[in-house]
């Protein structure tokens, strides 16, 4: 099963969370694509570059069996990712090691990862089936 891991990598610390995000996935089976470990940086004054960095990943999404998003950042360009995946259908799950609580459209959407604990294997089973296991906060489908 394939993961988008969508997450801000712009500080020391973003970097080695997602890296531990990545590597917790990993572990419990998942194959994770991460644009932060699978593609170099880009010239962000180059025009070009941004759009086919931008279609790329686009595209990385919809070929992807949901996404998992990091939202310590809070970084504008994972809730625009999280967006696009709930609009095609995938679903979602949002991890927050540090803020309890993010926002209600967040967690409608999304099941709730809090902390490092709680990747495990109940994930495998949420995004096979879409549908959260016992203990494990709701999330909502388009379209329900």
């Amino acid at each position: 099963m394939r993961l988008f891991l969508s997450g801000s990598f712009f500080s020391d610390d973003e970097v080695l969370r997602i890296g531990r995000v990545k590597d917790a996935l990993e572990g419990i089976g998942f194959e994770v694509y991460s644009t932060y470990h699978r593609n170099p940086p880009i010239d962000l004054g180059s025009k070009a570059e941004k759009n086919r960095r931008f279609r790329l990943l686009c595209r990385e999404i919809k070929n992807s069996d949901g996404v998992f998003a990091i939202l310590d950042g809070r970084d504008a360009g994972t809730i625009w990712e999280m967006g696009y995946a709930f609009a095609l259908g995938r679903p979602m799950a949002a991890f927050v090691e540090r803020d309890r609580y993010y926002s209600l459209m967040i967690d409608s959407s999304s099941h709730v990862v809090y902390g490092f604990d709680e990747i495990d294997g109940r994930l495998m089973d949420f995004y096979q089936t879409g549908k959260p296991k016992k203990g494990m906060s709701p999330a909502v489908r388009p379209h329900e």
